[in-house]
């Protein structure tokens, strides 16, 4: 699948109150797949084994942030097991209060749909509440042959 190449994101909720709330969780992921139109449903992969696989599981809401070809180092940053290298200077707001990329190329705001287990992972279904984009034309950050790459327009 190295052959593949993928798009890069990072998956970020806030805690709740018993995970210790009003803290984020963010996660690097090349598995952003669209799903449906009508309505808009965006899905991903968990790795059953991920550090924190439950946290991730129950998020009610979540963003994901399409990362810019500038954004290597935040890829590399949350790709790390955990949240030791959190930096919530990293994040702005979305309306709705969850947080989202500076600076990325664009972010969706979504809902849990469903979970479906998958082998060794379990897939996330979001549905798709608010989105936007940078204005900023810029190419997008992709990943093929294990290595970051551009995706030019």
């Amino acid at each position: 699948m190295s052959l593949f190449a993928t798009g890069v994101c990072v998956i970020a909720f806030n805690r709740s109150e018993d995970q210790g709330g009003g803290a984020i969780s963010a996660m690097t992921i090349n598995s952003l797949v669209s799903v449906s139109l009508d309505p808009m449903l965006l899905c991903w992969s968990l790795q059953n084994g991920a550090s924190q696989y439950a946290e991730y599981l129950a998020a009610e809401k979540f963003t994901f942030s399409i990362l810019g070809e500038d954004q290597q180092m935040l890829a590399r940053r949350y790709a790390a097991r955990g949240d030791s290298a959190l930096n919530a200077a990293d994040f702005d707001h979305t309306d709705g209060g969850l947080p989202v990329i500076k600076g990325a190329l664009a972010h969706f705001e979504c809902s849990r749909w469903e979970t479906y287990p998958a082998g060794d992972h379990t897939m996330i279904l979001g549905e798709v509440q608010a989105m936007g984009h940078s204005s900023e034309n810029s190419s997008a950050l992709g990943f093929f042959e294990g290595r970051f790459c551009a995706i030019k327009p």
